[in-house]
Formats: structure tokens, C-alpha cells, sequence
């Protein structure tokens, strides 16, 4: 129930802000390469483009909900939860489905179900998680992650 709460009170800002654009919203196929992009990202370790992938402050709601002011800040939590929130044999991650769910011309999220698989290719975790995304300065970009159980 909390979370419920605490998700509407994050989309607020979102759908109150729209901003004007001279391109239309785009495609889910837009939406699911921003995904995969991040997906392969997070797979590799690649911090770098991780970091660049989400827009400051964030909003991680990853067991203990945390808003992340800054890139530094983001990425020593991604790396923490990467080296050691993972579970053991992790390899790489696959998505299963993805639904786009757009809330404005400028805020959207994806609702993504996923796969963790071992270097056996086992699958070892199902997850699912709700990613917004947001339109800044004509680029989209990550706003919140939230697992979802």
C-alpha cells in the first residue's frame, strides 16, 4: 500500500509537467531500445552508459526507496546491487514482455518482465519492474526504477 501511495505521489510532478514538443510521442519501439539498451548495459557493467541513461535526481525503489541526487551517487548503488544484490551465477538478463504506458507527452513508463539466467543459460530469477521515463531538453531519459513484486 505504500508504494502504491508513494508511486502516485512521484507521477504527480510528471503528468503536471508536460512539455511542449515539435515532434510527435514516440514508438514503442522507441521505448523498448531505451530497454534493451539499458538492460544490455546493466548485463555488461558498463557504468558509464548506465549513468547516462537516467536523468538526476532518481528515484530507486529497490527494496528501501532512495532518491539518488547525482551520477556518482546512482552509480555506486548500481554497482553495490550489481556486485552483490545479484543472485549467485548471474550472467545476463533477458526481457520476457514490456508494455509502454504513456502518461503524458513528456513522462511515460515500462511495465518490463524479465529474466536472469546463469552461464548455463538456466533461468535463475523472474522480475518485473516499472521504469519511468522523462523528456528533458528534447531527450528521454530514466527518472525511477521501481520493482514490483
Amino acid at each position: 500500500m505504500k508504494r502504491r501511495i508513494l508511486l502516485l505521489f512521484l507521477m504527480l510532478p510528471f503528468v503536471n509537467q508536460a512539455q511542449s514538443s515539435t515532434s510527435s510521442f514516440p514508438t514503442k519501439e522507441f521505448f523498448v531500445q531505451k530497454w534493451e539498451n539499458y538492460i544490455s548495459a546493466f548485463t555488461k557493467a558498463d557504468y558509464k552508459t548506465l549513468g547516462n541513461q537516467f536523468q538526476y535526481p532518481v528515484t530507486l525503489m529497490v527494496g528501501n526507496p532512495m532518491i539518488l541526487q547525482d551520477k556518482s551517487s546512482f552509480l555506486e548503488v548500481i554497482k553495490r546491487f550489481r556486485e552483490k544484490g545479484l543472485e549467485p551465477g548471474y550472467a545476463y538478463s533477458k526481457t520476457d514482455s514490456i508494455e509502454l504506458v504513456k502518461l503524458s507527452e513528456s513522462t511515460c513508463y515500462l511495465d518490463a518482465h524479465f529474466s536472469r539466467y546463469n552461464s548455463a543459460n538456466e533461468i535463475i530469477a523472474k522480475g518485473r519492474g516499472l521504469y519511468f521515463l522523462k523528456k528533458t531538453n528534447d531527450e528521454w531519459k530514466f527518472s525511477v526504477n521501481m520493482a514490483v513484486n
